[in-house]
């Protein structure tokens, strides 16, 4: 089996060091960069991509938040944040650009680990090979999603998300009405480490609706449900 690797971005040096020295230590293969730019660059060169990147935010050239709008537009690689700026406000914009997590420096190396464990098994868990109910079409008024190829439609429009998002989406689809609590939703799509992490969904559904509106539905039918969890109400059918 091969190693997962890791693309490093931090124009701290001693930081990526330590980093990558620790991550080869348990099993994982690293590339760095010192700034968004050459992170880029090496991103889009790579024969292999890698699996997973740590991103800084404050950086010369191209800073993280810049690389990550740059890295959406093409790619839904997994992004985890590592930042001294542990405001809300920057937690917030870097899960609504599309990050999948968010560690505040300094930080612990063995959270970080664990971190990175958990994204790579959502990633996983979304590459397993799929059962007969997994090819079928699932379906709530406009909206189709097609679990085997990750694909979601609202009518003909194609909806482009993250894998986050979609398996997000996913559950309230296969659950349509039903209110889905807070914990159970991180449970089943961030993993059991997340079951506190309520600020993930919010960000989450935002960018979720924001992309149904962009395909003409109404991003209301996501309701948050008495500070509890989320339900999806049916939309109009074709």
């Amino acid at each position: 089996m091969s190693r997962p690797l890791i693309l490093i971005i931090d124009d701290e040096s001693k930081i990526r060091r330590l980093v990558a020295a620790n991550l080869e230590l348990e099993g994982f293969d690293v590339v760095s960069a010192g700034d968004g730019q050459q992170g880029l660059e090496i991103f889009q060169r790579a024969a292999e991509k890698p699996d997973l990147i740590l991103l800084d935010l404050m950086m010369p050239e191209m800073d993280g938040m810049t690389f990550l709008r740059k890295l959406r537009a093409f790619s839904n690689t997994p992004v985890i944040i590592l930042s001294a700026k542990d405001e809300r406000p920057t937690v917030i914009e870097g899960f609504r650009i599309g990050a999948d997590d968010f560690i505040a420096k300094p930080f612990y190396l063995q959270e970080l680990l664990e971190r990175i464990r958990a994204v790579l098994r959502r990633c996983t868990r979304s590459t397993v090979p799929y059962t007969h109910a997994d090819s079928q079409t699932l379906k709530s008024g406009k909206i189709h999603l097609q679990p085997s190829k990750r694909q979601c439609f609202v009518g003909e429009t194609a909806v482009k998300l993250t894998d986050t998002e979609f398996r997000l989406l996913q559950e309230l689809v296969r659950h349509e009405g039903e209110v889905l609590t807070h914990e159970r939703l991180l449970r089943r799509v961030w993993g059991g480490e997340y079951t506190g992490e309520v600020q993930y969904l919010r960000v989450t559904f935002a960018r979720i609706r924001r992309k149904l509106e962009a395909a003409g539905l109404d991003g209301g039918i996501i309701s948050s449900y008495s500070s509890v969890g989320y339900i999806l109400c049916s939309s109009e059918a074709d």
